[in-house]
């Protein structure tokens, strides 16, 4: 005989599952609706968070039928229907983040950039519910005698019963631990890196941090070129002419001053000879640019991470719970059920949390909108918009060098 919880039990699990899902939904709302509709949001550091959501919200869907599925006995459609969804949704979030866990690597270690990540989406929302979709429509189907159907009731919910519990392990669990073994392994691969790059990386690890590499981000050049010409322009002044051979080679009539830097924030840099001067600093931007202390890389990096830090809160209590099942059968730890119910239940609230720490000033921006005062982003206090103009303030000529952005993951 299947365990079952007492009525007391019963009562707490289900309001607990209802009452957190509906806490998750508004999150998975926040993350679906601020992505479709606000370019501010819609980063695509942010891209895989917002897929996964969908798979968040059916799971919560589940969670809200909650327990009367059970109740309406294996057969009826509602238990069906809510084996299906969990079926379809429960390993979703681990495979996103290891979808992700790949992105990093090509970022990484194979210089991916932006476009390319993009050009994955397709193959990763196929692979993530497809993957998922052919055991969930084949399991409807399937009925012994001796076992009856696959989806029954499962204590939390109905799911895959008892009678067949060897494919809990089989089709979701193994892969799912897999999944996130893989993804271990590449976030040890891509903390080494990080842990190498400590020094330049002050700030990274701390999650309420939106942009650690802010006085990093953009490196903007401004060439001023100043000439002084060799023969007076006066036309009435005498100019005697001279050999030129006497002149020192090294001389150069020439001056070029350069400046670099932020703001005011600007140095004189020594007079060399012009032609390689300004050869120079476009290749230096470049190079500033393509290093390996490259800004997206690691903002990605931390993003995927903490998703994958909210899929491990969610899967532990879990897969402790599913071990100490299959070593008692016939026992049930309410603890147990009653943390997974909780922490099942969390988990579009988890991921929006995320989300909502990786884009703090668009949530910013946003609050003040509906606030309706003036917000002022932090990127405005010290990008003061230098690429493009051709004249400083002083009027004189200036040559941009092409300012590369590092913020490709960052911003739209």
């Amino acid at each position: 005989m299947a365990p079952i919880l007492t009525p007391e039990q019963h009562l707490v699990m289900g309001l607990t599952e209802r009452l957190i899902s509906g806490v998750s939904i508004v999150g998975i709302l926040f993350i679906i609706l601020t992505y479709s509709f606000s370019s501010a949001f819609s980063k695509p550091i942010n891209r895989l968070v917002f897929y996964a959501s969908w798979g968040n919200l059916g799971l919560c869907i589940v969670a809200l039928i909650s327990m009367d599925g059970p109740d309406a006995g294996e057969d009826s459609p509602l238990c069906q229907f809510q084996g299906f969804m969990a079926q379809l949704f429960l390993g979703v979030d681990a495979y996103w983040a290891f979808c992700m866990a790949i992105n990093i690597y090509l970022v990484f270690f194979r210089s991916y950039n932006t476009k390319q990540l993009r050009g994955l989406d397709h193959k990763y929302v196929i692979a993530c519910y497809g993957f998922a979709l052919v055991p969930s429509i084949i399991y409807l189907f399937v009925e012994t005698k001796d076992r009856g159907k696959i989806y029954g009731g499962a204590i939390l919910w109905c799911w895959v019963s008892n009678e067949w519990s060897f494919l809990r392990i089989a089709v979701l669990y193994v892969f799912m631990w897999i999944a996130v073994l893989i993804a271990i392994y590449i976030y040890i691969m891509a903390g080494r890196d990080v842990w190498r790059k400590r020094h330049a990386l002050k700030g990274f690890l701390n999650p309420f941090n939106e942009e650690p590499f802010a006085k990093h981000v953009t490196m903007t050049t401004s060439v001023t070129i100043t000439t002084e010409s060799r023969k007076p322009s006066m036309p009435n002044l005498q100019v005697r002419e001279f050999d030129e051979s006497h002149v020192d080679p090294n001389y150069d009539a020439y001056s070029v001053n350069i400046e670099i830097g932020q703001l005011d924030q600007r140095r004189e840099m020594p007079r060399r000879p012009s032609r390689p001067a300004v050869f120079h600093i476009p290749s230096l931007t470049r190079s500033a640019a393509l290093s390996e202390e490259n800004a997206d890389a690691f903002l990605y990096a931390r993003v995927a991470f903490l998703f994958f830090i909210a899929l491990l809160i969610t899967w532990v209590p879990s897969s402790v719970n599913r071990a100490y099942a299959l070593a008692h059968p016939e026992d049930i730890d309410f603890p147990l059920n009653f943390t997974s119910a909780v922490v099942f239940s969390s988990q579009g609230l988890l991921n929006c949390a995320v989300y909502m720490a990786t884009s703090q000033s668009a949530c910013r921006k946003l609050w003040a909108k509906l606030l309706r005062r003036d917000y002022v982003s932090p990127k405005e206090s010290y990008t003061p918009g230098l690429v493009g103009r051709d004249e400083d303030m002083n009027g004189r000529q200036r040559l941009d060098s092409d300012a590369t952005s590092m913020t490709d993951l960052t911003a739209r």
